[in-house]
């Protein structure tokens, strides 16, 4: 009763952080009533989800798909499938074999915090449809989202991206399409206090009308609205990013995300470079905060500005859209990775800004066609 009256004073708030609660505490209460049975009794739900399961699920059993081939058993297990009922195309994501204590079913966790974003966010461009959960007989949780497409691209390390065929046509026929749902999908979670910090291409992927999707859960700052929630529920930070108050006196004082996503480069004396699997790929660049800046003596924390700049200072996400464009679609997608590229956060835009430029420029080109055409 006490979740359910958090969740209901939280739908009472008339923001996008009151609703956002409000889902993700009615998910709780699914999670943790399931979570208490296999801890505390002898019985299971044996695959299925359950009566007080999220009522946008359609799959409420692990009877309503079908598994089909295995893709990838890390530290998730992911299976391709399909729906019993209408035959549409799934991912079924679970416990994976290096998790050999099933940590990562348990509330706060990383199989947790997946699902939370998708919950969280369900309807949200870029995020993936979640259509169903469930625990297994041995207690291991697993879930069903729906395919959202290939990856835009792969790669490792230090290594340059490979693009996929189909991104490369899409950003050579339809730049600014592309761009625009780039940055959609990036505001739809990095506006809520969501970080990605092993940033891959192979974590995004595109359906066939070239909408972009996240497929890998992104961590919870911890100032976050969701962050708080999870520390203050489960009382678990391990798979958030801390983003408290810290005071300095110079840049090294501050604390630097992972390698991957802050990007040190040696040559301009902010970090020395990590070993090979580390690094980004070639012409990467971090955002000031996410390597660590000092401003008047209190560090500049991350947010979803950081994520703007990455977006147009990663080879393969913005610049390389600009690249394929040509003529005024061209210049424009410059000068939008330009402003995207300033400095100081206070002063950069944030994915809705960058979404409001492209909307102008496309209906003001729509405009200036149809007024030659008459």
């Amino acid at each position: 009763m006490r979740l359910l009256g958090l969740a209901l004073l939280a739908s009472c708030v008339e923001s996008q952080d009151g609703i956002i609660l409000a889902r993700v505490t009615l998910f709780d209460q699914w999670f943790r009533r399931t979570e208490h049975t296999r801890a505390h009794t002898s019985r299971h739900t044996d695959g299925k989800a359950g009566p007080d399961a999220p009522e946008a699920w359609t799959v409420r059993s692990k009877r309503d798909v079908v598994r089909g081939e295995l893709i990838y058993n890390k530290a998730k297990r992911v299976r391709r499938g399909t729906t019993v009922q209408g035959n549409v195309s799934v991912v079924i994501k679970g416990v994976g074999r290096h998790d050999v204590a099933h940590s990562s079913n348990r509330g706060g966790s990383l199989l947790y915090l997946e699902l939370m974003f998708m919950e969280a966010l369900r309807d949200q461009p870029g995020i993936p449809p979640l259509l169903g959960a469930w625990f297994e007989t041995d207690g291991s949780l697993t879930y069903v989202v729906k395919d959202v497409g290939q990856p835009i691209g792969g790669g490792q390390g230090g290594h340059t991206t490979s693009l996929s065929k189909a991104f490369k046509k899409r950003a050579t026929e339809t730049p600014l399409q592309l761009a625009r749902s780039l940055l959609a999908c990036f505001q739809s979670w990095a506006s809520v206090g969501f970080l990605l910090d092993d940033f891959r291409a192979n974590q995004f992927t595109m359906d066939a009308q070239g909408q972009i999707y996240l497929v890998d859960g992104p961590k919870a700052l911890t100032d976050s609205v969701l962050g708080v929630h999870v520390v203050n529920t489960y009382h678990k930070t391990k798979h958030q990013i801390e983003n408290g108050v810290h005071e300095c006196q110079r840049d090294a004082d501050c604390p630097a995300t992972v390698p991957q996503h802050s990007c040190p480069v040696a040559s301009l004396g902010v970090r020395k470079l990590d070993e090979e699997a580390a690094r980004c790929e070639p012409g990467s660049v971090g955002a000031p905060e996410a390597r660590g800046k000092c401003m008047e003596e209190t560090c500049e924390r991350l947010s979803e500005k950081t994520h703007v700049w990455d977006v147009a200072n990663r080879p393969w996400l913005l610049p390389f859209i600009a690249d394929k464009a040509t003529g005024p679609a061209k210049s424009f997608l410059l000068r939008l990775i330009a402003f995207a590229s300033e400095e100081d956060p206070d002063k950069r835009p944030d994915f809705g800004e960058l979404l409001r430029r492209v909307d102008g420029f496309v209906k003001a080109r729509s405009r200036r066609r149809r007024l030659s055409n008459s």
